[in-house]
């Protein structure tokens, strides 16, 4: 499903930072003067200054049409989303009955899955009339936590951003599969952060291990990585990089990637979501344990899901009184009933909800195994990322020694039920974990050097 225009992008998505051992707070748009507040809502989240600055204006917009008082926000800043967690989890570890934050927002949903388990979500039940507008699953990913641990408020895509000029430079054809990007031909042009930073990455790392099957996709995985340019620690700026010319592919969610064209020109960048190999997944937001503004808190969930919260989170134009003012935030709608409401204003013509299954996206196990695949990413492919690319380099100057490709493609690791036990269990141990990341540094290492040595 290549997006070969902006219109196509729009008519298909319109509707989806560095560790702090402290939290920086950024406070609200309305945290000055003599304003009496019903509360304030502590918010820990990945999105960025133009999601929260919409959000918290038509949150407020509503209380002032009903006649109540605004609220107050107070943003955790501590970074991306695997700091958020680590955040959340230390911070539990000290404070059990609850950390002083309310609500959980963005992220994807890997890791609410995982809080949920732990314990450290509080149920949040809608209103019936509400949850039964919300889809419970869109191409076989769920939505929503039917018992109402969390809920998605947006839809987002996974893909890869290409700059064109840079392309037709090369002569290297336009994308259309994960695979098109192991290819040597793409090596140094890639851009990707760092798994370990980005959840949206790393999102599509577990996307093409189940896309594709664990030894193809880590295949895949591998040969990017040692073709990729640089992994910075936020995937904000990879549709940056690849715009500037910097790169020529990067891995991009729509939301950045749609923002970037949309800056630059069609005429530059492109964007697609590869045809039966992407799948569609919600961006959640949840209740945190312990909360002491339960009911606040509830009330900002419930206007995220409503009618007037979707039409913010979709791209609506900006004559919509209900629309961003300043950002927009394009994500695709998580109830159903708006791509058949809005056909128009919503630039909706195709709901994701009708998209063809074309492989069944496992959430339950690839949450199992978040933690531990995100540090055999960065362990393999970012802490030894000058002798992976050497390796790689060396692997593509011999096409016909197929000792030495087998060897850069032998991992520690042969299995993605391994690592879903480990994740459930031993490596929940920290001693288990330093010495499984000791090993898994130790192979790559001597892999990557005895390719380099042997083929100089």
């Amino acid at each position: 499903m290549r997006l070969g225009s902006l219109a196509l992008v729009l008519l298909f998505l319109a509707v989806l930072g560095g560790l702090a051992l402290r939290p920086g707070r950024r406070g609200s748009q309305a945290s000055s003067g003599n304003v009496e507040y019903a509360g304030v809502l502590t918010i820990l989240s990945p999105h960025w200054e133009g999601v929260r600055e919409e959000v918290e204006r038509a949150y407020n917009d509503l209380r002032r049409e009903r006649g109540e008082k605004i609220v107050r926000f107070d943003w955790l800043d501590v970074g991306g989303t695997s700091d958020i967690i680590r955040y959340i989890r230390s911070s539990f570890q000290n404070k059990p009955e609850g950390i002083g934050v309310d609500i959980l927002f963005g992220g994807g949903t890997d890791p609410y899955l995982a809080l949920k388990k732990e314990g450290l979500l509080e149920k949040c039940p809608l209103p019936e009339e509400l949850s039964e507008k919300i889809g419970k699953s869109c191409a076989g990913v769920p939505v929503l936590d039917e018992e109402g641990y969390w809920y998605g408020v947006g839809l987002s895509g996974f893909g890869i951003i290409y700059n064109k000029k840079i392309l037709e430079r090369l002569g290297i054809k336009e994308p259309k599969s994960w695979a098109d990007l192991a290819k040597g031909e793409c090596f140094s042009w890639i851009a990707s952060a760092d798994p370990r930073k980005s959840g949206s990455v790393f999102m599509m790392y577990e996307i093409i291990v189940q896309s594709f099957g664990w030894e193809k996709g880590m295949e895949i995985i591998s040969a990017m990585s040692g073709n990729c340019r640089s992994f910075s620690g936020n995937a904000g700026s990879i549709p940056k990089d690849v715009a500037l010319g910097e790169a020529a592919f990067g891995l991009c969610i729509d939301v950045y990637a749609l923002n970037a064209i949309m800056d630059v020109g069609e005429e530059r960048l492109g964007f697609v979501l590869p045809p039966g190999e992407t799948v569609i997944t919600p961006d959640a937001i949840a209740l945190m344990k312990g909360t002491e503004n339960y009911e606040l808190a509830r009330d900002f969930v419930i206007f995220n899901l409503s009618e007037k919260g979707q039409k913010l989170w979709s791209f609506f134009p900006k004559t919509d009184p209900d629309a961003p003012k300043e950002h927009a935030l394009l994500k695709m709608s998580v109830c159903p009933y708006m791509y058949e409401k809005y056909p128009q204003g919503a630039m909706l013509k195709s709901s994701p909800f009708e998209m063809p299954v074309k492989f069944r996206y496992d959430l339950e196990a690839a949450a199992a195994r978040m933690n531990i695949f995100r540090d055999y990413l960065g362990i393999l492919f970012i802490d030894h990322r000058e002798d992976c690319v050497k390796a790689w380099k060396t692997v593509l100057d011999s096409p016909d020694d197929q000792e030495i490709r087998k060897l850069f493609f032998a991992h520690p690791v042969s299995s993605s039920e391994e690592f879903q036990r480990l994740g459930k269990g031993d490596y929940t141990n920290s001693l288990i974990r330093a010495k499984l990341q000791t090993e898994w540094s130790n192979d790559a290492g001597k892999r990557y050097r005895k390719i380099i040595s042997n083929h100089k």
